[in-house]
């Protein structure tokens, strides 16, 4: 007969399920700032998480490092009903907005964690041994970026980097983001427009009066690797702003460093799966700029998810980048947006021109769609038609406020504008949209995890 102590042990040999908790740029900020700052960002980290594991039964917090953490049950077995469960996936995605709603201060200084989390089965974690913690630690770190290059420079630029990007978080926490939407309109059949795309600008706060464009903090945030909490939340809104208007397409454009089945899209992906009319209006627009090729598989799985479930897929500044062919091949699009670079030097030079022109014949072979970005001007208009265009888009053909600088050049423009009038029941300009951050769950439970 078997002695208790003996099942005890034995019952600590078997697996449990856990979820990981992992802090992805402890070492970058370390570096960048301080041994200090990185360790009082591990110490916030395990603070939040014990707070969410306070709220839950039987959960507990298991520190493997100061960069990593467990949450786990005793009674939470390998195998068990939790596996693969889409709710569950929605708990660790509740957990991850949780953790991250604020920045880390420290010391005047203001930093935003790179958080991401999974499930991992591991022996109970009070008996593991210093090779299986290693392990763990080795499996819950994201694959490393192949571009990363320390310039002499770095450290200022880490820290620029992170100043846009707490404000682009808290921006997004506020509601000061304005969403401007600029159609994509077919020239030749009455400016007749596919959809509008949504562009997220930053509101003017008091110490920085004026708007700023996604050109200006998406690079930041992508070099930072923390796009995915703030592209969660712009789709949220995008989801808000499709149910206000149910006769809109909409376009959401996401960084492709964020487009990957992960726990962050949880709750977007059961809202698409349950409502396919939504999903149907919905055009998911991979900008492949700054894209890197280790990313084409995790973004191919992305696309072909929202593809089943009716979502229409763009590939967006195409030609910007050298991943942007390995993207068309992988994730076969349903539109190519080509980067507004092309017309421009379509209009300074004969060799521009034949350019673009080639470019919309490869297009033509790898989408049912194209469409020339970038038409600003009365200029660019004509010379995209003489290139072969039909999908255009652009301030010169209405929506987004345009820059600064002058974007007609003859006196009939606007009525050429007026000539091109929109079909779409999407109101141009800006538009202000509540902050989704939690978009879906803010009268949900806290998470209940294992």
């Amino acid at each position: 007969m078997q002695h208790a102590v003996d099942a005890w042990v034995d019952s600590m040999a078997q697996p449990c399920r856990c979820v990981f908790v992992f802090i992805g740029n402890a070492p970058h900020l370390a570096e960048a700032f301080s041994e200090g700052l990185a360790r009082a960002t591990g110490h916030e980290v395990r603070q939040r998480l014990m707070a969410v594991a306070a709220a839950a039964t039987g959960i507990q917090v298991f520190e493997m490092r100061e960069d990593c953490f467990l949450l786990w049950s005793p009674d939470a077995e390998a195998g068990g009903r939790y596996g693969g469960s889409p709710s569950v996936s929605e708990n660790i995605e509740q957990l991850l907005s949780e953790i991250s709603a604020e920045p880390v201060r420290f010391e005047g200084v203001v930093v935003l964690p790179e958080l991401h989390a999974g499930w991992i089965e591991v022996s109970d974690p009070r008996t593991l041994d210093a090779a299986e913690i290693d392990l763990i630690l080795w499996t819950a770190q994201q694959s490393p970026t192949l571009e990363e290059v320390r310039a002499e420079d770095w450290r200022a630029g880490y820290r620029a980097d992170m100043a846009i990007a707490v404000r682009a978080w808290e921006a997004a926490r506020a509601g000061r983001l304005q969403t401007r939407w600029q159609p994509v309109v077919d020239v030749y059949a009455g400016a007749a427009t596919l959809y509008r795309e949504g562009r997220v600008h930053l509101g003017p706060t008091p110490e920085h009066q004026a708007f700023l464009a996604p050109g200006a903090f998406m690079p930041s945030l992508e070099r930072l690797r923390l796009t995915r909490p703030f592209d969660r939340c712009v789709a949220h809104q995008v989801l808000a702003a499709l149910r206000q208007r149910p006769g809109a397409n909409m376009g959401l454009n996401l960084s492709a460093q964020s487009a990957r089945l992960d726990h962050w899209w949880a709750l977007f992906l059961e809202v698409l799966s349950r409502e396919p009319l939504l999903a149907k209006r919905l055009v998911i627009e991979i900008d492949c700029a700054r894209a890197q090729l280790q990313d084409a598989e995790a973004v191919r799985d992305f696309c072909r998810c929202l593809a089943a479930c009716g979502c229409r897929i763009a590939m967006d500044a195409f030609g910007a980048g050298a991943a942007g062919l390995t993207f068309v091949q992988a994730c076969k699009p349903d539109i190519i947006k080509l980067e507004a670079a092309f017309v421009r030097r379509a209009c300074e030079n004969p060799f521009g021109f034949e350019s673009l022109k080639d470019m919309l014949a490869l297009c033509a072979r790898l989408a049912q769609r194209t469409v020339v970005d970038g038409i600003d001007r009365e200029a660019d208009l004509h010379v995209a038609m003489r290139a072969g265009a039909q999908w255009m888009q652009g301030y010169y053909l209405g929506g987004a406020q345009a820059p600064a600088r002058p974007l007609a050049t003859a006196p009939h423009a606007a009525a050429l504008r007026r000539s091109l009038p929109s079909t779409d029941d999407t109101a141009d300009g800006p538009t202000g949209l509540a902050s989704a951050a939690g978009a879906g769950s803010a009268n949900r439970p806290r998470a209940h995890l294992l």
